[in-house]
């Protein structure tokens, strides 16, 4: 007759293959879902854009329009939600600025319809933002229970900084 050590660990290799099982199914399972979801991003306006120094900053607002429901699932832990500012300059081939970010942990939330988003200043020590195109583009990050963070970009639009400096606009 086997001691009942012996019993406990058979029941628990066991179990821990078990659940080893169930996580490698949740992770294979994250396929069939589907990571497309529609986005519109624009600027609402520039608040602020003005030079101090070696630098220059601007504030901006966005509005933003979302359905992110389809990225829910059983598997989904959260969505780490940002939009950024992507631009080029002579001393940079690219910069990207976050000027939004928000987490989302509950489906109910996941239809954003919001106007005059602002967050985070753009900030660059170059110089460059003067009458430079910049592109916003919205990024997400599926954050599963089990299994890889994926990262997704979707919807964009670009505008334009003005040839001035300028003060606050209310």
């Amino acid at each position: 007759m086997h001691s009942l050590s012996q019993r406990a660990n058979t029941i628990v290799c066991f179990g821990g293959i078990v659940l080893v099982g169930v996580l490698l199914l949740n992770v294979l399972s994250r396929a069939f879902f589907s990571d497309h979801v529609d986005v519109d991003i624009k600027l609402n306006e520039i608040h602020r854009f003005n030079t101090q120094r070696n630098f220059e900053y601007s504030f901006i607002s966005i509005d933003l329009d979302a359905n992110l429901e389809p990225l829910f699932n059983w598997n989904t832990k959260m969505l780490f939600l940002y939009v950024t500012a992507e631009y080029r300059t002579k001393q940079n081939v690219l910069s990207q600025v976050v000027v939004w970010d928000h987490i989302l942990t509950e489906k109910s939330k996941a239809n954003i319809h919001e106007k005059r988003l602002s967050k985070y200043p753009i900030i660059d020590q170059g110089l460059g933002l003067k009458n430079n195109t910049i592109k916003l583009t919205f990024n997400y990050n599926v954050v599963p229970i089990s299994g890889i963070l994926t990262r997704h970009q979707v919807g964009s639009s670009e505008f334009k900084f003005p040839s001035i400096y300028m003060k606050e606009v209310y």
